[in-house]
């Protein structure tokens, strides 16, 4: 959930349940403002957990625990990506935690590049 929640919903990932109790916010992920003013959530109104990317209060826990984590993970795939591999270092290559994590990140991004090229020629297939 946390390299989605970083990749896909950046904006999301920034807030936390307890900032999304306390405000509303609209479907882009934006504060709601009046008068320059942040608009507060009224006293029990139901919170998006249903909708939301996080999924819970829980789930979201784990995320922010770990998140420092995720974006080194991250920042090394992209690393790795990049260079072919070559940044490595002779050991790192042989790191199979590492290497698990990787193969985990890369299974997401090349999902996400799929989905993406398939929408790309739904939409340039000519019209019946």
């Amino acid at each position: 959930m946390g390299v989605k929640l970083l990749l896909f919903h950046s904006r999301l990932a920034e807030r936390t349940c307890t900032l999304c109790r306390a405000w509303l916010y609209d479907e882009a992920h934006r504060p709601i403002m009046r008068l320059g003013r942040r608009v507060s959530r009224p006293p029990a109104s139901p919170t998006p957990c249903w909708q939301c990317p996080k999924q819970s209060p829980t789930v979201a826990a784990g995320f922010e625990r770990d998140r420092a984590k995720i974006e080194r993970t991250l920042e090394s795939y992209f690393r790795v990506r990049a260079t072919a591999g070559q940044c490595l270092a002779p050991l790192g290559g042989a790191d199979r935690l590492l290497a698990r994590h990787l193969a985990l990140v890369d299974a997401i991004v090349r999902r996400h590049e799929q989905q993406q090229l398939v929408r790309s020629l739904i939409a340039l297939r000519p019209q019946r």
